[in-house]
């Protein structure tokens, strides 16, 4: 286990705040075995002028982040990233930084995790954990049956990134399983709190969840290293899975060391991995990893009682966080693969 310095993480955020063109984007079909019907793949990637300017992840809550609709691929070859969003959360919001990954080299794909992405999110669905880690599978299916407008990836160079839930989904694709009973044993000590209090309001029995899905192994041998950010069921990762796991991975808390909800909590396991960092972004919290909000977005969101993911916990902005998130993720990835 390392921890970066604060020096480092200054200049790759530098390095990655830097970019010349907006990335390219469109989407695609992404067929996928255990769905009733195929993914929509949002790709983001290296890309020329000749494309359409858009807003991607633009709404009355999000500002949404600026690309380059259809433009044609720059030449050349490049590492994959696969990108998993939160419960309840969406591939378009994550634009931010899928953007910025393309900007910086790299080809980025991500798809609404259908039962557990905005307007389709249930608690029982939540728990069908082995689906999220099988999505992402597809996504790396799809680069290498061939993507569109000339976008070529390099799949023996794959990266996992994810957050909260998909974090966790990140995780799950190098290998990481989780316990069921220490999930049961989590939620009893921590009732009321985060992810189990959502189980809890809707009356779901544990009991039901299908153990042997839920605690098989869902690695994928093409991801090479992983990002994960506050990453979800911390409590209940198998030591022994872990400990599998020679890759390069890097978690992020958001927040400062020791004062992580225990939900997403990296100091519970990451002396486990043998060839992991931990990270934490000081001032900031669970939600500073979505989207930029609008001026009206605090508003929008009390109006209809939801919670103020547009608040900071600091006096740092959201952009500001996200410049460091940048650095953090570019420099890591650009260093293993």
């Amino acid at each position: 286990m390392t921890y970066t310095s604060t020096l480092a993480a200054t200049l790759l955020a530098t390095v990655a705040a830097t970019s010349i063109h907006a990335a390219g984007y469109v989407t695609a079909p992404a067929p996928v075995a255990h769905r009733d019907q195929p993914l929509e793949a949002h790709i983001w990637y290296p890309a020329q002028d000749d494309g359409a300017e858009i807003k991607v992840g633009k709404n009355g809550v999000f500002k949404g982040e600026t690309v380059s609709a259809g433009a044609t691929a720059k030449v050349g070859t490049y590492p994959l990233v696969v990108l998993s969003h939160g419960s309840g959360g969406n591939a378009p919001n994550l634009a931010w930084l899928a953007a910025s990954l393309a900007d910086q080299g790299m080809i980025v794909i991500a798809a609404n995790h259908p039962g557990t992405t905005s307007a389709d999110s249930y608690p029982e669905q939540t728990l069908k954990m082995w689906q999220r880690p099988a999505d992402q599978s597809a996504l790396i299916d799809l680069a290498e049956a061939g993507l569109p407008n000339g976008i070529k990836a390099d799949t023996a160079r794959v990266g996992s990134v994810g957050f909260s839930l998909g974090g966790y989904t990140a995780l799950a694709t190098a290998g990481a399983r989780i316990s069921k009973d220490d999930y049961v044993s989590y939620c009893d000590e921590y009732a009321g709190k985060m992810d189990c209090s959502w189980f809890q309001n809707a009356n779901i029995d544990f009991d039901t969840i299908d153990q042997a899905k839920y605690e098989q192994s869902n690695r994928d041998p093409r991801v090479k290293v992983v990002v994960a950010i506050d990453p979800a069921v911390s409590q209940a990762y198998q030591a022994d899975s872990l400990a599998a796991m020679s890759i390069p991975t890097q978690i992020i808390n958001l927040g400062e060391e020791g004062k992580i909800p225990a939900a997403v909590r990296g100091e519970t396991f990451i002396n486990e991995l043998p060839n992991a960092q931990i990270d934490f972004v000081t001032h900031a919290n669970h939600f500073s990893f979505l989207g930029e909000c609008t001026m009206k977005g605090p508003y929008l969101l009390k109006m209809v009682g939801e919670d103020p993911i547009c608040s900071e916990t600091g006096n740092r902005s959201r952009s500001d966080i996200h410049e460091e998130l940048k650095g953090r993720i570019t420099g890591f990835l650009h260093g293993n693969f």
